[in-house]
């Protein structure tokens, strides 16, 4: 009977993750569709090549430690799915295990390596860009850093996470004719943080 009820969890969790997978991919399609009518991250115009980033905060952590959970290595495999669906080229991680251990799934399945940053700046920003032109790339960072990187991709405004927001998946668009960029959420919800709400999910404005 444990066995069975073992069984039965585990086929509940896959159907959840692969559920979560398929809202958050159509989420992407529709909300980014009416951003622009080409493809997904299609490259329209090899001229003006268009740099996609996704930005994320590393998953849950294990209290102080510098490690992740067991829901932090839950969300590990559904960033890994996502960005192997988006088609992710490029990982950018700090040098702790919590960052690092939330991308790891991803730079396994795609065959990628880990790309160490320190303080991220306006320079690094713009050296990304430059050498990442028309690709896919992804970078995790910490609550007080995660959205300051988004922010400075989109040109407008520093970004907040809450302490407990683990959810918040930043995409933004780069090229030299434009920006595009959104707030939005994957994996299972961080319902309790305070800046985890649907109004701030959608369209981030760029600074004029």
């Amino acid at each position: 009977m444990n066995r069975l009820n073992s069984r039965i969890e585990d086929q509940a969790n896959r159907s959840t993750s692969v559920r979560t997978i398929c809202q958050a991919l159509f989420g992407l399609y529709v909300v980014l569709g009416t951003l622009n009518a080409t493809p997904l991250f299609a490259q329209a115009d090899p001229t003006d090549a268009t740099t996609t980033f996704l930005v994320v905060r590393h998953a849950e952590r294990d209290g102080n430690l510098d490690k992740l959970t067991k829901t932090g290595l839950q969300r590990s495999q559904i960033l890994a799915s996502l960005g192997i669906a988006l088609n992710v080229q490029a990982i950018y991680s700090t040098d702790t295990q919590r960052t690092k251990g939330t991308v790891q799934p991803l730079a396994t399945a795609a065959g990628t390596e880990i790309r160490i940053y320190e303080t991220p700046s306006e320079d690094w920003i713009a050296s990304l860009a430059h050498k990442h032109a028309g690709e896919v790339v992804l970078i995790v960072g910490h609550s007080n850093t995660a959205g300051v990187i988004a922010g400075m991709l989109a040109k407008g405004k520093h970004l907040e996470l809450a302490h407990d927001e683990y959810d918040a998946l930043f995409i933004i668009r780069v090229s030299a004719s434009q920006t595009q960029s959104l707030r939005l959420r994957y994996g299972s919800s961080s319902d309790g943080a305070s800046s985890a709400d649907p109004d701030k999910m959608g369209t981030l404005v760029p600074a004029r």
